[in-house]
């Protein structure tokens, strides 16, 4: 079983790609223009370069599924690895790169051998919401920061009409077309705050594009997006942020 490229995508943060630090032999993808000051600052790791008329992380996400084919996606400000499934005192944080790495293969062999062709990791990071009899799920969306594509389905692409909320278009389109995605409920990928992180989306993150892309998903995929409603465990930072519930 060929296993996957593990590949951070990154946009001007050539002095800030913390999350190869988590992972064996990941490859840096990042614009043509900047490929010298990352190599600058990032020696020893693997760069590909796509051209600068690729634009925004739809794009570039579509790009590099294009040219490695099946890969998993980690965003450069991702920080840690987190154990879901700690029991009380035990430590969440996961630093070991030979053990993360080895869990995005162990998901990607599982994802392969189930037919699925999206996968990832939680995208709740509480241990007191673990539930120990759902490792894993089918029916829950990935992380945006976080997840695999196998390529074996030529209707799955992302989409130039939306320059954010990528994670939740491809995994509507994942459930829409194949009904299933791989969660693995045990561990989750911890990044900064992209409000606050300069480089990346940052240049163009901010609320009214947001709701634009909202609305853009909505109305692509109806009821299964729906606003976010804060509870007595976990209240949203933003003031329109949404959640995918599938029903089946």
């Amino acid at each position: 079983m060929q296993l996957p490229k593990i590949v951070i995508p990154s946009h001007k943060r050539h002095d800030r790609v913390v999350s190869k630090k988590l992972l064996i032999d990941p490859i840096l993808c990042v614009e043509e223009s900047q490929e010298a000051i990352y190599r600058d600052h990032n020696p020893g790791i693997e760069i590909v370069v796509h051209p600068d008329s690729v634009k925004g992380l739809m794009n570039k996400r579509q790009w590099m599924m294009d040219h490695f084919g099946d890969l998993f996606m980690v965003d450069d400000d991702v920080y840690f690895f987190s154990k879901t499934m700690a029991m009380p005192g035990e430590a969440q944080q996961i630093k070991d790169p030979e053990f993360i790495t080895n869990k995005i293969y162990q998901l990607h062999e599982l994802a392969v051998l189930m037919g699925i062709n999206l996968y990832g990791f939680t995208k709740n990071p509480r241990p007191e919401q673990y539930q120990e009899f759902k490792p894993f799920s089918l029916s829950n969306m990935i992380t945006g920061c976080a997840y695999g594509l196998i390529k074996n389905d030529e209707r799955i692409h992302y989409t130039k009409q939306s320059k954010l909320k990528e994670d939740f278009w491809i995994s509507c389109l994942h459930k829409y077309y194949e009904r299933k995605i791989l969660v693995d409920n045990r561990y989750n990928f911890r990044q900064k705050d992209t409000f606050i992180n300069p480089g990346g989306l940052s240049e163009i993150r901010n609320t009214d594009e947001e709701l634009r892309s909202m609305l853009f998903i909505r109305r692509n995929f109806g009821e299964s997006i729906t606003l976010k409603k804060d509870t007595h465990t976990a209240k949203s930072k933003t003031r329109h942020n949404i959640t995918a519930r599938f029903k089946y």
